[in-house]
């Protein structure tokens, strides 16, 4: 059972200690933190808790804004992928990484919480009845494809062959999903993604649709022969999305990998719409570029007069030297780009986020007072490289490396820092 490890004023007032065990809300068995957070929003409701060995139940009688600062000695553990993918990331892994990036978690509850994407195939009536009760919505879907068929082939898990239906009662219970298309070519693209994308669309509920290239490593011994999309399938594969986009008034968008990879300029920003699928990789690009104009205007002309080589993916470095001259221009900075190959996963990836500092120490060059490096190269909340380097440890060899996000103010102010 959690128990209670904080509380805020309210919380004690309303009658709660720390050290109190929570069984129930409302009369619903508690499960986890989601339960917390969905009647922390409430006015009225009943907890029962168990204090020195005997149940209790608090009756709770407050305002909706008013929080009961609950927290509670267990963290969520994901809940196991149950798939075994054909095109599965993590089974393309080499050893000697962080033990958390061998975990395979498919949990409708980091969905909502995060913006994961999970496949629902794990998931019971029970499951899809709280998800209901505590409205846990927009949640983050993996279709790969509508045609059931396809989609088993590709999970290899006959419990996807409810995934139709799932959809349906959480559309009718008010639930928003966003959902991606990993696509594959000659498995789920083409004909196969314009009906997954037509079908999709008769469901209420779902709000959009990522078109991602599937990735692949070096590392595939043993799996199924797959191949990458190379730049014209990239370009056949942006023409039908497109042209689903104009039918539909958006809805369907090819991720900005799709359109490197076929060399092809990223749509406008008015193209977006609201960016529904901004952390999925789909107008990422568009987004770096309009805050990096937007940060032109608002930086100060300086003249630092130092030397910085920015450390990017092979697929971003094109779009980072767009800004290179306005950069120099601007700061007074001799900025060079320079694309760090994969040799770890294969040179077949070609995003930042997946590059190790191993390879940066390979292949950087050295003597400048500063480098850059995107956040998404390090683990999130921490400093460590996917290789478990660190920070620092990279800074030891190669001197200054200043941490960016994915926003072009961030990169205008850490820059504006060296002077």
């Amino acid at each position: 059972m959690a128990k209670i490890t904080a509380l805020s004023v309210a919380g004690k007032k309303q009658g709660l200690r720390t050290g109190d065990e929570l069984l129930s809300f409302d009369g619903f068995p508690f499960c986890d933190v989601l339960d917390i957070l969905y009647y922390d929003a409430h006015e009225k409701f009943d907890i029962v808790i168990k204090r020195n060995g005997k149940e209790k139940t608090v009756r709770i009688k407050k305002k909706a804004e008013q929080s009961l600062g609950i927290e509670i000695d267990e963290e969520l553990s994901p809940i196991r992928c149950k798939n075994k993918c054909k095109f599965c990331f993590v089974d393309q892994l080499p050893k000697g990484m962080r033990d958390a990036l061998y975990v395979k978690d498919d949990d409708y509850r980091f969905s909502f919480i995060s913006g994961s994407y999970v496949t629902m195939t794990n998931v019971d009536d029970e499951d899809i009845k709280r998800i209901l009760r505590l409205k846990l919505s927009p949640l983050y879907i993996s279709v790969h494809a509508m045609n059931d068929e396809i989609r088993k082939s590709l999970l290899r898990n006959p419990a996807t062959l409810k995934l139709r239906e799932i959809l349906k009662t959480l559309s009718d219970g008010g639930i928003k999903m966003h959902t991606q298309l990993v696509v594959v070519p000659n498995i789920n693209d083409g004909e196969v993604m314009l009906d997954s994308i037509d079908r999709l669309h008769e469901i209420e509920g779902v709000l959009s649709v990522a078109i991602v290239p599937v990735g692949l490593t070096s590392h595939r011994d043993g799996l199924d022969c797959l191949k990458p999309f190379d730049k014209e399938e990239a370009l056949k594969t942006i023409e039908l999305v497109e042209d689903r986009y104009n039918k539909y008034g958006g809805f369907c968008f090819a991720a900005d990998e799709m359109y490197i990879k076929a060399e092809k300029p990223i749509p406008d920003y008015e193209y977006y719409q609201d960016f529904p699928q901004i952390e999925n990789g789909v107008g990422l690009v568009r987004e770096f570029l309009e805050s990096v104009d937007i940060s032109f205007a608002e930086t100060e002309t300086l003249n630092i007069g130092k030397r910085v080589c920015m450390l990017t993916g092979v697929s971003f470095e094109p779009i980072l030297k767009t800004v290179v001259g306005r950069i120099k221009d601007k700061l007074g900075l001799d900025v060079t780009v320079k694309a760090i190959e994969n040799e770890f996963f294969g040179k077949t990836v070609t995003v930042s986020g997946l590059i190790t500092a191993g390879d940066i120490l390979k292949q950087a060059p050295r003597g400048y007072d500063a480098y850059t490096v995107p956040s998404n190269m390090l683990k999130e909340f921490s400093t460590l490289f996917l290789d478990n380097v660190s920070l620092s440890e990279v800074e030891k060899e190669l001197g200054k490396v200043i941490v960016v996000n994915e926003t072009g103010n961030d990169l205008l102010e850490k820059l504006s820092e060296l002077k």
